[in-house]
């Protein structure tokens, strides 16, 4: 699949749990993320208020979301285009809360911390029938939304980076739009292989422009046609 299309998909999902999502943190973190047999990608999770915007590399090209928590909407950056498309979120926000209830994920915390990056983290374990994921969250970093429900192979962003396709992470659902932030995670299968790495690699914590919540000064914003008018195109109204 396009690398535009999967974050497309990604990024829409991250705002399941957009009602707790102001954070008084801003700054931006840097993410290593490896699913299965896949190369490492990078990812930058920038956050100012109630916006959150995050830039990614894969497959040799850059892409950015930008969401506004107030409003409500995404927007996705194309770069070599040069032009942005906004779309609305509470549709998939209702949908996603309502798939939601009554799954809550069976997730311990050991007691054990660690210091991540000069950040002290607590460490939960959440388990399912193949696999085992254990999570190193530190809290005042604001709100993390997720990785989507496109993961697989034992992580969440599995389907983004090449594993198998299914839903999203018991714990994705668990700590999504909650405070705290998961610095480390790590997911490994019944044979104790490890399928899924996530790991903070920077965190910068500090005042960003409000331009870079906004879009580029002379992009286009392009717009997505609705389905009456792609039927007429077809000669199908």
């Amino acid at each position: 699949m396009n690398p535009l299309l999967r974050l497309l998909a990604v990024g829409t999902l991250f705002t399941a749990t957009l009602a707790h999502a102001a954070s008084a943190f801003e700054g931006k973190l840097s993410l290593n993320i490896t699913a299965g047999k896949g190369k490492p990608q990078v990812m930058d999770y920038s956050i100012k208020e109630n916006a959150i915007r995050i830039d990614m590399q894969a497959d040799g090209q850059s892409f950015a979301s930008i969401m506004d928590l107030k409003k409500m909407e995404m927007m996705m950056l194309m770069p070599s285009e040069k032009m942005y498309m906004v779309m609305q979120l509470k549709g998939t926000v209702e949908k996603a809360a309502k798939k939601m209830e009554g799954k809550e994920p069976d997730i311990e915390k050991t007691g054990r911390t660690e210091t991540i990056l000069g950040y002290k983290c607590d460490e939960y374990v959440t388990k399912d029938k193949n696999s085992t994921t254990e999570l190193w969250i530190a809290e005042g970093l604001g709100v993390f939304m997720g990785l989507g429900e496109n993961g697989g192979g034992g992580g969440p962003m599995g389907g983004m980076f090449g594993g198998k396709k299914k839903a999203g992470a018991s714990w994705e659902e668990k700590f999504k739009g909650k405070p705290g932030f998961p610095l480390r995670v790590v997911s490994r299968d019944g044979k104790s292989k490890e399928t899924f790495r996530m790991e903070a690699t920077k965190v910068e914590p500090g005042s960003l422009p409000a331009s870079l919540f906004q879009p580029p000064a002379g992009w286009q914003k392009f717009q997505m046609p609705n389905m009456g008018d792609m039927l007429k195109g077809m000669g199908g109204g």
